[in-house]
């Protein structure tokens, strides 16, 4: 491997996470020799039926991951240069990742005046009058002192909002933490058959084991039910965070059931009976003469029968 692509290698190197620096780990640690048992950048080939092999490990260290990558080149010369540019590639991916853009001042106020921000949240589906939003996509949503707002994922444009009041329920849940992969099993013929397996299968692990945050919150209006993806907080986490939201839900669905309740349906009508001895209280008190009393109970309680 040229001499650019191991300074890139391991320049880059201390900006992976731990789950990518496990990509290629089988079993050791140090600078000097190597005991079997820790972790370890190792360099694979394919045997016969399938099988994998361990061809060299190297520490789990800056110099160790670019002498992996120089391994793989002396063993494929002609795989050098596709190396080069994958390695470029992760390098200008990584380099973004650690300077993110910044906020612009807009975007930092809204923050600033929410209750909960939740950034960059995929919208997984259910229905929402505004066709601007369409399931997959990520978002930014914000609950402010009495509404949530939609935003363009990093900027101020509002793509749907809706008043606490119109809020019927929220629910938080989801898997949460969610690991996946792994479940290999080593195993050989004689004892280092079977200590080569398992350390074979120990690398498989780390290269297929995962684990990621899987938060799903339901919000449901009058008018829209929205199911979100989060994938920062577990769920026990983010209803800690949505804890004044919700209290806020709650108080603005309280003040509507008051209102409700003052100026809901008109009180019943009063009985016939009651309309009678209303009469007889107006006769009696002169306030109507004979024909209008019995011209108005008549109405109430129909003609004599005979």
């Amino acid at each position: 491997m040229p001499a650019s692509a191991a300074r890139l290698a391991r320049a880059m190197a201390p900006s992976w996470s731990p789950a990518s620096r496990r990509a290629r780990t089988s079993s050791s640690t140090s600078r000097g020799p190597r005991t079997k048992g820790g972790p370890a950048f190792v360099v694979l080939r394919r045997v016969g039926l399938g099988a994998l092999k361990v061809v060299e490990s190297f520490p789990l260290t800056e110099d160790g991951w670019a002498s992996a990558w120089q391994s793989v080149a002396r063993q494929n010369p002609a795989a050098a240069p596709q190396m080069l540019a994958t390695l470029k590639a992760r390098a200008a991916d990584a380099a973004r990742l650690r300077t993110p853009d910044a906020d612009s001042a807009e975007v930092s106020e809204l923050d600033a005046r929410s209750l909960v921000s939740l950034r960059g949240i995929a919208y997984l589906g259910g229905y929402v009058p505004e066709p601007a939003i369409a399931a997959g996509e990520r978002y930014d949503v914000r609950f402010l002192a009495d509404r949530f707002i939609v935003f363009a994922y990093r900027q101020t444009e509002v793509l749907a909002e809706v008043l606490y009041r119109h809020v019927e329920d929220v629910e938080i849940g989801g898997p949460g933490l969610v690991k996946t992969g792994g479940g290999f099993v080593g195993g050989g013929f004689g004892v280092s058959g079977a200590i080569e397996g398992t350390a074979i299968a120990a690398v498989l692990n780390a290269l297929t084991t995962r684990t990621s945050v899987k938060t799903v919150v339901r919000i449901q209006g009058s008018g829209c039910e929205v199911f979100l993806l989060h994938t920062r907080l577990t769920p026990e986490q983010l209803r800690i965070t949505m804890s004044r939201p919700l209290g806020a839900i709650r108080s603005a669905r309280v003040e509507k059931a008051a209102v409700g309740g003052q100026h809901g349906a008109p009180a019943a009508s009063p009985s016939p009976v009651e309309e009678l001895t209303k009469l007889a209280d107006m006769l009696e008190k002169g306030l109507l003469t004979r024909e209008e009393f019995d011209l108005m109970k008549a109405k109430l309680v129909g003609p004599p029968t005979i």
